[in-house]
């Protein structure tokens, strides 16, 4: 499995350097990409725990919809490493040790003006990864705690490269969730956007409808097996030329599962991003999501509320692409005293990502 993972990992570098070559022939017109003169909005990631992503997640907009009869195609690869193995004196046994390689295509289409449709497809791979060796030597250098509420045996205590997906039920100690490796389609999702004001101003609104789509297979935990519908409010507000900020407000209410212990009903996403425009092709992100849980394992601390921290950046590469790259964190990164920033999240998130408007 190792392998393959490597295999995967060579493949998408040969292709990211034939992609560069190419950009670098096409960048004269980077002028003419509609991203050139625009803010280009929060970084498309929320926290990718390995149960939040059986739900309805509304990725991370700004308030802006695709011109009328306009198409936009992303794709994005997200490497979601997770490290959850509190101590049972919290309750239940949890253990989330493994990573997903996560491919996700979108389309967005401008029925109107001010209305789009959008159309989320993913693609999941949960194994034991190729994150782990990094990420061990990093917070070694970096001197982070090796006894953090989220893994107090240390991560040195642990193999690297396992995929274990365990939850043990708190009074009987007998398995709820034990899952190994995974490959399939994941939670498919479908939405509809309607902006409520006009761009011309400092600030902009719009409004979400969501529906998730049981496309994952609940026998390998890569989906529900019901479907989520949600709605979210999406705003922004520009200060000065160079710095706008972006605000998310989402509720869902999410469909039954037996296959995830604790499923609850509802929840609440929340999402605040500041993107700093220094000139017309770059932009930097900076964005913190938050939501409720979706699902309650049994154990008090895997069980706080779900805060990420993600940094961005992202470039129009030529008249139709424009690319980005981010990394997010947990709580782990400040031994979980900053709830408000980042709290229960994978362990890191590397996200790569291109998008082509057309």
């Amino acid at each position: 499995m190792r392998a393959r993972c490597s295999w995967l990992i060579v493949v998408l570098a040969i292709s990211a350097l034939l992609s560069c070559s190419h950009l670098s022939a096409l960048a004269q017109g980077y002028r003419e990409n509609p991203a050139y003169s625009d803010f280009r909005g929060p970084i498309p990631i929320r926290d990718a725990g390995p149960f939040n992503l059986l739900f309805l997640q509304f990725v991370p907009e700004s308030a802006r919809t695709q011109p009328a009869h306009a198409s936009r195609y992303d794709y994005q690869l997200d490497f979601i490493n997770n490290t959850l193995i509190p101590s049972r004196t919290f309750g239940a046994q949890v253990i989330e040790d493994n990573e997903y390689q996560r491919l996700r295509a979108a389309w967005r289409y401008g029925i109107d003006a001010r209305t789009e449709v959008g159309v989320f497809v993913p693609l999941e791979w949960r194994n034991g990864g190729v994150l782990d060796g990094i990420i061990k030597a990093y917070h070694h250098l970096v001197g982070l705690r090796a006894d953090a509420l989220d893994v107090p045996l240390g991560r040195d205590h642990y193999p690297l490269f396992e995929s274990k997906l365990e939850v043990d039920d708190k009074a009987t100690g007998r398995p709820i969730v034990s899952q190994g490796n995974g490959f399939g389609l994941g939670e498919a999702m479908v939405t509809i956007k309607r902006r409520l004001t006009a761009l011309k101003g400092r600030g902009a609104a719009a409004v979400r409808i969501g529906m998730k789509l049981p496309t994952g297979n609940p026998a390998l935990l890569l989906g529900s097996g019901s479907f989520d519908e949600g709605v979210s409010l999406d705003a922004q507000y520009r200060v000065g030329r160079e710095v706008t900020f972006y605000g998310n407000l989402g509720y869902v209410l999410l469909g039954h599962t037996s296959v995830a212990p604790g499923s609850r009903p509802n929840t609440v996403e929340t999402l605040i991003a500041v993107e700093y425009r220094p000139n017309h092709r770059d932009s930097f992100i900076a964005q913190v999501d938050g939501n409720g849980q979706y699902v309650r394992t049994g154990n008090t601390f895997a069980d706080r509320s779900n805060v990420s921290a993600t940094f961005g950046y992202q470039r129009v590469l030529d008249r139709h692409l424009l690319g980005l790259i981010s990394f997010s964190e947990g709580g782990h990164i400040h031994s979980f005293t900053l709830p408000a920033l980042s709290n229960i999240a994978p362990e890191f998130t590397l996200t790569f990502g291109l998008s082509w408007l057309r």
